[in-house]
């Protein structure tokens, strides 16, 4: 792989033979391979400070830069935005230097004779970067480039920084080093090792004392390199907790997120994805509208806030996804088009443009992505990434672009000296499995993809919801048929796209963990009309068992930010454009959208109101009774008692006072929101301990239900259950209590009525009775029941009045003879010897 030098980083470009870019071909060719614009000399350093970009049909491109004079940071991005780019007149003014450049034949354009000043700026910023400042800070040098005879000043396509915005000049970034090196090892603010690895590689304890759950198939040590820094993280099926910065705390910072990564550890946590970091128009956006694919947002905290929270991550064991969109260009702020063919003239997809990837000019482009995907990895210890919609990456080639970032990641995880992969998670609604079929059997070799046909059937056994997509899965057959086999369209008809679809996988080429599944994601809640999250609509009870379903699923399991403790706020689709058309198009176009689903658009929340962002912004005083929801006080198993209820289906304030929804919302107080947050605890560290995760084929996996038999699949008697190795999930979707036998324990002898697990404490009891025939270790009626809210909320005093039972049947979950009762709307897991 070559090394290219650029402005602010080395980057990795790939290895088109067919493209010699003239000026230099990297610093492994050494002396000889080209003349150095800044030296004038012919060694090479891959660290050499020059400025290069690629513009093709140009007939003239100039370098314009200016000194910054004074600090970024998020207060500066707030408040210096520019929503126009400097031009004419300006550039003077601001005190901009203008550089002539040189052209070669493939294209590239860069400063070969630079000025007397540009020259020793450039002769400083060689000399920090090779330690021989005496501790001075480097300059930083805000630039751009003037195309022809455009007067205006656009930003670099391979920006580093975007201190104004996507509209504003580029900036320059002083060396981040390595990560995990010396020079950032202090910005963790617990002072925890930057790799996160103890010399002995021995687990580390969680803020509360208890030790940190781990990984479903890997020791923590084997995420440390030999000489203890991080080494990346195996793709083990742990979970993953998905989260937008700008809403994940009221700062909307990377270095306030810092400060909660500590309650994903609680969670049993092993990857943080982070939706979209890169540079969008205006202050607050999904990030998917995202223009500047090098820039890290600055009003996030920019590229030393990235580097810090990805430190902070692999501090604590836990490995970072990062989501990147490559299918399209934000509609504002987007320059690409103007330097070269990156863009396919005659082809888009529903957000605009698509990316040219099979058409003239393609292997710039392709580099482009592929060098972006590097920079993160190499300059700030990414683990893995989630490609967006691939489903829209229009390519031709022979060489797909995604089996090309495989081959590339494969390389440059070589190159780092990894102990992992770096890992390509696709989103992808193809439900093809090639995509995850390894490169020796002909797929594109990714690491996984998100499987909606999961989030679809649970949701539909959950709420009843059956428009739109969600019409194929009220056949009974979905949830059961999706657990057992991975997808539910593998080339059955898809009612809401008029055909077949998707295509069945071959559980010996592809296993269940490369399967991401959720109940809750950002475009799931998001893309609702008023973005209600799942608590809005459903009770305690179910959202129970929901949890069950999704973290003890055969697949790998993946949160939404807050739905861990059943958050009250919506996750809202908004937006922070500033010129007025725009803005007014994606409002129309928001309400036109729902108005075709017979909404009122009223109740549709215009993406520009402010107050739209500000209602998705978790509220963390719900979850902690002191407003920090960290106390140690509170931590998971403390327990909350049943005087605090507000029960399932109260109205929720925070949701209801704001006019959303057309109807009943179910809302949740602080007792069920602890409740939830208990659950999810203890059923991430029952995931962590059980072996049956660890390296889980398709054919390790049973699934029964009600519909598969005599039973029927009515609303009174709708089960699920999955058996993997001795662990047994049984789901009562239904409204009357089930009977289920558990495969291989007929005529056994079971242990009844254990009582569920008492928050994350309870945990340490599982080991001692994993061998014991029919043994009950979570029911979540007596779990919900125990901490005075869900059905069960009355069980201390049907316990005291010595029953088990209630109006309704079963409180909790029993077990005779290898039979297991499961109460309405509630599941029990169970352990048989394997």
């Amino acid at each position: 792989m070559t090394r290219y030098p650029g402005i602010d980083a080395t980057f990795h470009f790939p290895d088109y033979p067919s493209i010699p870019r003239g000026f230099v071909t990297g610093f492994e060719a050494g002396s000889g391979a080209g003349i150095n614009p800044v030296t004038g000399n012919d060694q090479v350093s891959g660290r050499d400070p020059v400025f290069r970009v690629w513009a093709p049909a140009l007939g003239t491109v100039r370098l314009a830069w200016r000194l910054a004079d004074a600090p970024y940071g998020t207060d500066f991005a707030r408040s210096q935005y520019r929503e126009a780019p400097v031009q004419g007149e300006e550039l003077d003014a601001l005190g901009f230097r203008i550089e002539a450049m040189e052209t070669t034949p493939v294209g590239w354009w860069a400063v070969t004779a630079p000025s007397d000043a540009l020259a020793a700026v450039l002769r400083d910023l060689a000399d920090h970067a090779a330690g021989a400042a005496g501790g001075t800070e480097a300059p930083v040098i805000e630039y751009g480039y003037l195309l022809d005879e455009d007067p205006n000043l656009r930003p670099d396509p391979r920006s580093r920084q975007q201190p104004y915005g996507p509209h504003g000049p580029s900036a320059t970034v002083p060396d981040l080093g390595q990560p995990g090196s010396a020079s950032t090892s202090g910005s963790n603010p617990n002072g925890a090792s930057a790799a996160g690895c103890s010399p002995s590689g021995a687990s580390a304890e969680r803020a509360d004392g208890e030790p940190t759950p781990a990984s479903a198939s890997d020791d923590p040590a084997a995420n440390c390199a030999l000489d203890g820094g991080w080494a990346g993280r195996a793709w083990d099926s742990s979970p993953v907790y998905e989260l937008h910065i700008g809403t994940f705390t009221s700062a909307g910072t990377f270095d306030a997120a810092i400060e909660k990564l500590d309650h994903l550890v609680r969670l049993g946590i092993g990857w943080v994805e982070l939706l979209p970091v890169n540079t969008v128009a205006g202050l607050h956006n999904w990030g998917y509208d995202g223009v500047g694919w090098f820039a890290v947002q600055e009003s996030c905290g920019g590229p030393e806030g990235y580097r810090r929270f990805v430190e902070a991550a692999h501090a604590r064991g836990i490995g970072v996804i990062q989501d990147v969109v490559y299918n399209h260009l934000g509609p504002s702020g987007s320059y690409l088009g103007m330097f070269g063919p990156y863009l396919h003239a005659a082809a888009a997809n529903p957000w605009g443009d698509s990316i040219n990837l099979d058409g003239p000019g393609s292997d710039e482009v392709r580099a482009l992505i592929l060098d972006d995907l590097a920079m993160f990895a190499a300059d700030y210890g990414v683990d893995a990434f989630r490609l967006d919609a691939v489903h829209a990456l229009l390519d031709s080639r022979a060489l797909p672009i995604l089996e090309d970032m495989t081959v590339h990641m494969e390389e440059l995880a070589r190159t780092l000296g990894r102990a992992h992969p770096i890992h390509l998670i696709a989103e992808s609604d193809l439900n093809a499995p090639r995509l995850i079929t390894a490169r020796d059997d002909g797929g594109d070799g990714l690491t996984g993809q998100w499987s909606d046909d999961f989030h679809h059937a649970v949701h539909v056994a959950l709420t009843g919801e059956t428009k739109g997509y969600y019409a194929d899965f009220a056949d009974p057959e979905a949830l059961p048929k999706v657990l057992r086999s991975g997808f539910f369209h593998d080339g059955t008809l898809s009612t809401f796209r008029g055909r077949a679809h998707g295509r069945p996988i071959d559980g010996d080429r592809v296993s269940p963990d490369q399967l991401v599944v959720c109940i809750q994601n950002h475009d799931q809640v998001g893309n609702r009309a008023a973005g209600e999250r799942l608590s809005h609509l459903v009770g305690t009870d179910a959202l129970a068992v929901g949890a069950v379903l999704l973290m003890l699923a055969p697949n790998t399991p993946m949160l939404f930010m807050g739905e861990e403790w059943a958050a009250s706020t919506p996750w809202q689709f908004f937006t922070d454009h500033r010129e007025d058309w725009l803005g007014e198009a994606v409002s129309n176009g928001r309400k036109s959208e729902f108005a075709g689903m017979g909404w009122d658009d009223s109740a549709v929340p215009d993406p520009q109101d402010p107050e739209t962002f500000t209602r998705s912004v978790l509220d963390w005083t719900e979850f902690g009774e002191d407003g920090s929801g960290d106390d140690s006080a509170e931590a998971a198993g403390a327990g909350v008692p049943g005087s605090e209820a507000a029960g399932a289906g109260a109205a929720d304030a925070g949701f209801a006072t704001s006019g959303l929804g057309t109807g009943s919302a179910h809302g949740t107080g602080p007792a069920a929101r602890r409740a939830i947050f208990e659950l999810y605890c203890a059923l991430g560290a029952l995931r962590a301990e059980r072996p049956e995760f660890r390296e889980l084929a398709f054919a390790d996996i049973t699934v029964d239900a009600a519909a598969d038999g005599a039973d029927g699949g009515d609303d009174g008697d709708r089960w699920v259950a999955i058996t993997i190795g001795g662990l047994h999930v049984v789901a009562n979707l239904g409204s009357a209590a089930a009977s289920v036998q558990l495969p291989g324990a007929a005529g056994t002898a079971g242990t009844a009525g254990i009582a569920g697990i008492a928050g994350i404490a309870g945990i340490a009891g599982i080991a001692g009775i994993a061998g014991i025939a029919g043994t009950i270790v979570l029911d979540t009626a007596r779990f919900l029941g125990e901490r005075g809210v869900g059905r069960g909320a009355d069980s201390h005093a049907s316990r005291d009045a010595g029953g088990e039972t209630g109006a309704d049947g079963e409180l909790f979950a029993s077990i005779e003879a290898g039979t297991v009762r499961v109460p309405p709307m509630s599941a029990a897991v169970l352990t048989t010897p394997s």
